[in-house]
Parts: structure tokens; C-alpha cells; sequence
């Protein structure tokens, strides 16, 4: 799967370092698990890229363009802190809507890519979530879908921990909510407390 990806990458890259070559003022940016695996080494095979870039400074990309219209290539795939996103997402319905409550996985299964290229597991504050749920409510949304790579983990790095059963609780007494699904769950992590607090909550 992985090579897969890389060689689409590799040969969606091949046209537009071409235009750059012929003199077409063009900046090139790679983003994504792609780019975050791939980093510096990707800049070798592809001189003509200007920006390199893991999902992590998806928005940050700003501050990084800025770097590349002085001239620099950059490289921005190091591990950092995913800070509040202020950007709106785009949505492909007006009823259902999906939000991320926790980023990155501490796993390490053999056949998953995501700690790797996503990082360690950050889960977003409480009162973000049920402030991005309760905007959308009021925008007439019905359904919400809480997404995470581990979502059960969730809470597990902060401090004081956290519980995703307490979570779930949370967002689904929001008024105005009609059905909460989550998405997607480690087995390791799935216990008799979400098993409660999805029975208890009655949207979820």
C-alpha cells in the first residue's frame, strides 16, 4: 500500500517539475502522509519541489508558503503539537458532519503507516469539541460523527486524563443533536465504560 502511494506521488510530480523546469512560476507542494514519510529524501528525487509537508502544518501552511515566496525550500515534517485549526472543512452534507477528537496513534501494528506519519496521540480539548458540535447543531446539522485514528484512547495524554466514555456523554447531551456515531476503535481500548455511555446517552 505504502509503496503504491509513494510511486502516485512520485509520478503526479513528474508534469508540474517539468513546468517548473521549462520557467513557469509555479511553487510545488507536497502535503500529506506521503510527505511526511518521505521528507528531505523526497526533495532529492524532485529538486523542483518548494514545499515539503506533514498533515501536522495543515494549518500552518501560510507561515510556510511565506518561506518559500523568500526563496527557501522547505521541509516540515518534524513532530509538533497540532495547534486549534481556525480553517473551516469542508462539508459534504448539510446533515451529517465529522469531527476529530483526537490526532495521531501510539500503536504499532505491522501494518498501519499512520504513527509514523501522523505522530503521537493528541487528543483536542473538551471545550473545542463541544464548541465546533454545538456551532454545527446550530447550523442545522443532525448527525455527528467523532473521528480519531484510536479514538477510545482518547484523554489518555492529557493531564489530568481524560475518558472517551466521558466524552461521548458530553457530546451527545449537547441539545439539539439527534444521533453521535464515533469512528474508529482499538480493541484494546473498548470498554464496558463506552459500552455504558453509549447505552446511557441517547444519541449515541
Amino acid at each position: 500500500i505504502r509503496d503504491h502511494a509513494e510511486q502516485k506521488v512520485y509520478s503526479y510530480l513528474g508534469p508540474h517539475a517539468k513546468r517548473k523546469r521549462e520557467g513557469e512560476d509555479v511553487a510545488i507542494v507536497v502535503a500529506g502522509c506521503v510527505a511526511q514519510q518521505e521528507g528531505e529524501a523526497l526533495l532529492r528525487k524532485v529538486p523542483e519541489v518548494d514545499l515539503v509537508m506533514g498533515p501536522q502544518y495543515a494549518n500552518r501552511i501560510a507561515d510556510l508558503l511565506e518561506d518559500v515566496s523568500n526563496g527557501n525550500q522547505v521541509v516540515a515534517t518534524e513532530a509538533s503539537h497540532i495547534m486549534e485549526d481556525s480553517s473551516k472543512p469542508r462539508r459534504g452534507s448539510k446533515v451529517a458532519a465529522w469531527v476529530n477528537v483526537i490526532y495521531g496513534c501510539n500503536e504499532r501494528c505491522a501494518f498501519c503507516i499512520v504513527p509514523t506519519t501522523r505522530g503521537v496521540e493528541q487528543s483536542r480539548p473538551v471545550e473545542s469539541i463541544v464548541q465546533e458540535v454545538t456551532e454545527l447543531i446550530e447550523q442545522g446539522y443532525k448527525e455527528i460523527t467523532l473521528l480519531g485514528q484510536n479514538i477510545d484512547a482518547y484523554g489518555r495524554d492529557m493531564i489530568p486524563k481524560r475518558k472517551f466514555s466521558d466524552l461521548l456523554r458530553t457530546v451527545g447531551n449537547i441539545p439539539g443533536l439527534q444521533r453521535l456515531r464515533f469512528v474508529t476503535s482499538h480493541p484494546r481500548y473498548m470498554s464496558l465504560g463506552v459500552v455504558d455511555a453509549v447505552a446511557e446517552t441517547p444519541s449515541a
